[in-house]
This record gives C-alpha cells, sequence and structure tokens, in this order.
C-alpha cells in the first residue's frame, strides 16, 4: 500500500542544547500534545511540553523538577478520558549510587499530581512508556535489567489514575525494550518493541492480543539489513497498521515505517530524507480522518533537532 508525501518537518522545543525523546498526542477538540526531554551541557535533563492549539504551538512548561543532579529520560504522555492526561518517565539523581525508577504523573482534567514510582529503583527502569485506548484507559510499559543486558519488558493497564500489577511480556516472547502500544477499534491491542543482540540493535517486533492473552510475535524489520530501534505503532480506523522506527545501515540512516492493511507488514520505506545524523525515539499517533502523525529527533551527539511529518493514505 502506497501513501502521499509526508509534510515538510517542523522544529520544536529549545534551541539550545540536547533536545531529546519526544512524544504526542493528538485530541479531539484538534490539539496535539508533544512531550521531549531537554538536557543541559552537563547531562542534567528536564522533561517539558508544548502544545499546538489555536494555530500556534504553546511555550514549552516543564513537568520535572531542573537543576543541576536531576536526570530524566524516555518522558510519554497519553490523554484519558474527560481531559485526563498522564506522563511517565524515568528519573534518578545523577549520583552512581542511584538507579532510575518508572515513574509517573496523573493530570485530572485540572492539575498534575505529584510524582509517583512504578519501580523500587533497585534495578534499572529503561524506558517507558503510556497509551490511550479507544475506550479511555490505557496501556503503560517499561523495560528493566542490568546496563549492557537484555531486559525484560512490563505492561500495566491504567484505570483512572490507578495501575494494574505488571505483567512480564518477554517471559512468553523475546526480550526487549522501548515498548509501544496501538490500539484497534475492535478490541485488540498491538505491542511493538526492539530487540539487541550483544549490544546491537537487529530486530523488530510486533505482537497483538489483549493482557495475558497475546498472540504470536512477528518482525518486520527481518530481511532489511543495517540496524534496527526505537519502533512506534498506530492503527487507524479501517485496520491498517503502520511501524516506524529507526534504521541505520552504517552508511547512511533515516526513519523508515511499514504498513499492514490485514495482509502482512509491507518492505520498509524511508519517512524523509533528512540525510544527516542518526533518527530516533519516534512517537506516532493517527487523527478522525485516518492520517498518521509522526514526531522524532534526529542528529548526533549533543545536536538534536526534533521533526514532525504526517502521511494520509490513499
Amino acid at each position: 500500500m502506497g501513501g502521499k508525501n509526508w509534510t515538510a518537518p517542523i522544529r520544536l522545543g529549545h534551541t539550545k542544547n540536547r533536545n531529546w525523546g519526544p512524544d504526542l498526542v493528538t485530541r479531539a477538540d484538534g490539539s496535539v500534545v508533544v512531550v521531549y526531554d531537554h538536557a543541559l551541557e552537563d547531562f542534567s535533563s528536564q522533561g517539558f511540553t508544548t502544545t499546538w492549539k489555536a494555530g500556534q504551538w504553546t511555550p514549552p512548561t516543564p513537568l520535572t523538577p531542573g537543576g543541576p543532579g536531576e536526570e530524566v529520560g524516555s518522558g510519554h504522555i497519553a490523554h484519558g478520558a474527560y481531559g485526563t492526561l498522564a506522563y511517565v518517565f524515568i528519573g534518578k539523581k545523577m549520583s552512581p549510587a542511584h538507579r532510575f525508577q518508572a515513574r509517573y504523573r496523573w493530570f485530572d482534567g485540572d492539575k498534575w499530581s505529584e510524582t509517583r514510582a512504578l519501580t523500587d529503583g533497585k534495578i534499572d527502569a529503561w524506558h517507558t512508556n503510556v497509551e490511550r485506548r479507544p475506550d479511555g484507559t490505557m496501556l503503560a510499559g517499561w523495560d528493566v535489567g542490568m546496563g549492557g543486558s537484555e531486559t525484560q519488558l512490563y505492561v500495566s493497564e491504567v484505570r483512572n489514575g490507578g495501575f494494574s500489577a505488571p505483567e512480564n511480556i518477554s517471559a512468553s516472547s523475546k526480550p526487549g525494550e522501548r515498548v509501544h502500544f496501538a490500539f484497534g477499534a475492535d478490541g485488540v491491542d498491538h505491542l511493538t518493541w526492539f530487540h539487541k543482540e550483544r549490544s546491537r540493535p537487529v530486530h523488530i517486533y510486533t505482537r497483538s492480543g489483549r493482557p495475558g492473552a497475546w498472540g504470536p510475535t512477528q518482525e518486520p524489520s527481518q530481511g532489511y539489513g543495517g540496524y534496527h530501534f526505537d519502533p512506534d505503532i498506530a492503527v487507524n480506523q479501517a485496520g491498517v497498521r503502520c511501524l516506524v522506527w529507526g534504521w541505520d545501515s552504517g552508511t547512511e540512516a533515516e526513519l523508515v515505517y511499514s504498513l499492514d492493511a490485514g495482509e502482512g507488514w509491507s518492505p520498509p520505506r524511508r519517512v524523509a530524507q533528512i540525510r544527516w545524523g542518526k533518527p530516533g525515539l519516534p512517537s506516532l499517533d493517527v487523527d478522525s480522518k485516518g492520517r498518521f502523525h509522526v514526531v522524532w529527533n534526529q542528529g548526533i551527539r549533543g545536536t538534536n533537532e526534533v521533526y514532525y511529518a504526517q502521511l494520509e493514505l490513499r
């Protein structure tokens, strides 16, 4: 299945230092909420949000404490019923004595809650995510493990700001990291993540079902050379799934995508021709007209830009 061209990327975020790890949601009122991490030269970092409404992006607003010694990452956002939002991330003090915890904040439609923990901090949590189901509930996920090792994926259902007992996805599938979700109108949940072997990212996986009843694992990146990392997935009202991820052949690197209209995943294609740096951490969503929206960062260590584009299917 083909598609029209993506729109030209729009630059978001701070004008200096490192903009990293964007995520977004589109809401029924036409607004788009983006969160991202901003790091200073000393690697201290803070989570921010900006919103597209009334024809413009709002100034970035902090979601986590700032200042020396604070370190955050992997910030993600989802919108629930009645204007609620869930923001999940990892955070710790910048010290070898501390481990990253998976944490979250809950917006009740009026104000944000205090920061709460999802993991105990005894072993590092590396990546978090949270996304909305059509009924307004959410699915959150994170991976846990020692640095440099294969990590175990966990998911938890979110209802009214409460998180269910975690389910270990890797125990019945594959190890990996950066789990992302999509939810069909038919009630089916879709997962995607990537898997490193000997510290090299070489597999992109997908899996469909419901918590406690997941189907077989698929590998859309299989047969496409190079390194594969940071996938995200979305499904539109017609049941078409879109998968995006970072690809690096060693001589070139771009964001790529694949579509599945019920006949299996199509061969990967490039979203854009940025032609510099390395893509990473895309966030993908779909609007009421079935168009796919993606935001991602691309660059080199210490210098990254945030890009946005959309795809309308024929």
